[in-house]
């Protein structure tokens, strides 16, 4: 969740949990984590996905699951979608097929790649922790989705001598998909399926803990006062970090490129629309709104919170659940290169 998408728009690719620099998707991790196997660790970032979890009151942006102390991580996750070109860019800012079709979505990586993912922009996540709940109920599902599950591996897009591992499901690739967070359908079972192929971060925790048979992980129900705040909490966190990400552009190149044209204010349209409605290749505001003001509609999916049993979330909803945060620590021996895209 934390690295996600956004405010791509006129001169370079800007991300929703901050700006996102090709030298910050590979790189060397000094020491490994201490997280075991089969622990869930999670992070608070900041972007607009943590603005749409502080509107329904939780507090967790990503979780990844850990297979052992300096050792390979498993997580859901989506890198910055493209800027379309001019003239497109003043309308519909993003590249939609990217914007539904998350990438790299559900991958394996290093100790070099996740901490890059964590820590490559230079500033990194403000809380992180883990949680492991019984050590071999925990250990099956790192094991299971470790050995047991297929995949497919990718070249690194910013270094050829580095692959990725991609879990397939349904026989392809598995894309971070936005709309999770309205709906993650059967995502979390098993076999399951849902839009665009997709996952989210902690819809793929539940999935793995259903993959190993530890149960399945039950969804919550999000009221509609809970969403309406989540999509006005979205649009404006896009809109916001666009205008940050932009800087002086904002008045200088888009208004000559763009002049009667709110491109900001689109981008958060196009990933509001994404979200409540699966609709990406659209900046339409009515589409997002017709959600937001429909006293009817409502949410199902599954957080990082829920994962790990917090706030309103039951603890015994997940192996994890009953375990306190144990601090998150680099100390493991290695020194590590790998990408995280």
């Amino acid at each position: 969740m934390r690295r996600l998408l956004v405010g791509s728009i006129a001169v370079s690719a800007l991300a929703l949990a901050g700006t996102a620099h090709a030298e910050g998707e590979c790189g060397s991790a000094a020491a490994g984590w201490n997280a075991p196997n089969g622990a869930v660790v999670f992070d608070r970032g900041p972007g607009p996905i943590r603005s749409v979890l502080d509107a329904i009151g939780e507090y967790r942006t990503h979780s990844m699951l850990s297979h052992g102390p300096g050792a390979g991580v498993s997580h859901a996750t989506m890198s910055n979608p493209e800027q379309v070109s001019w003239p497109g860019v003043c309308t519909k800012p993003l590249n939609s097929f990217q914007l539904q079709y998350g990438y790299p979505g559900l991958e394996q990586i290093n100790q070099g790649g996740i901490y890059m993912y964590m820590f490559g922009d230079g500033s990194g996540p403000e809380w992180t922790g883990w949680q492991q709940g019984d050590p071999a109920q925990a250990a099956l599902i790192g094991d299971s989705i470790w050995y047991n599950h297929s995949y497919v591996s990718d070249i690194s897009k910013h270094d050829s001598g580095q692959y990725l591992d991609r879990p397939v499901r349904n026989g392809a690739r598995v894309n971070y998909s936005l709309f999770q967070y309205r709906d993650l359908q059967s995502a979390h079972q098993i076999p399951g399926e849902a839009v665009n192929n997709g996952m989210v971060c902690s819809t793929f925790m539940a999935y793995a803990h259903s993959y190993a048979g530890r149960g399945s992980v039950t969804p919550h129900l999000y009221s509609h006062e809970q969403i309406a705040n989540a999509s006005n909490s979205l649009y404006t966190g896009v809109y916001n970090e666009c205008k940050e990400s932009l800087g002086w552009f904002t008045n200088a190149l888009l208004t000559i490129a763009c002049p009667f044209y709110n491109v900001c204010g689109n981008a958060g349209h196009q990933v509001a629309n994404c979200m409540s409605t699966n609709m990406c290749d659209t900046a339409d505001d009515r589409y997002w709104k017709s959600v937001r003001d429909d006293p009817n509609a409502t949410a199902t999916s599954i957080s990082p919170d829920r994962i790990g049993g917090w706030g309103v979330h039951p603890i015994d909803n997940t192996i994890w659940g009953p375990d306190y945060t144990h601090q998150l620590q680099w100390n493991s021996g290695g020194n590590v290169y790998g990408c995280w895209q």
